[in-house]
């Protein structure tokens, strides 16, 4: 659980089952979206991140366009399938009007940054 403490449940079963994303703009407010969580979908996606990192990111290369298409194979596309058909089930939760989203004020006439969510978080580091 969020305290640290191991939960009583005795099944494997993560107590995630899903997350919220918020995809914003610059001028045109923000959509809050729920998408379930797909543990084979996570593995996949997993497996081509670290594949990325170690042929792009170490390595230096820049990669080309569509970059796992032919080396991927049959495997990156059933990844690619899976994708779709997950963002077919993703649930809409709220739209939030850009004039609600707190951003940037005007003090003084001087533009300045206010304190937002976590700016003022202090985060003690582990020894």
């Amino acid at each position: 659980d969020l305290d640290g403490n191991a939960s009583s449940s005795s099944s494997s079963e993560p107590l995630c089952k899903s997350a919220v994303m918020v995809r914003q703009t610059a001028t045109k407010g923000a959509i809050m979206l729920r998408l379930n969580r797909d543990e084979e979908w996570i593995t996949e996606m997993q497996y081509f991140l670290g594949r990325f990192k170690k042929e792009y990111v170490d390595t230096g290369i820049i990669p080309e366009d569509n970059f796992f298409w032919e080396s991927g194979g049959e495997r990156y596309h059933k990844f690619l399938e899976r994708t779709k058909e997950l963002s077919e089930s993703v649930e809409f939760v709220a739209f939030i009007d850009h004039q609600k989203i707190q951003r940037v004020v005007f003090e003084h006439n001087v533009k300045g940054e206010i304190d937002l969510f976590l700016d003022e978080v202090d985060v003690e580091e582990e020894d």
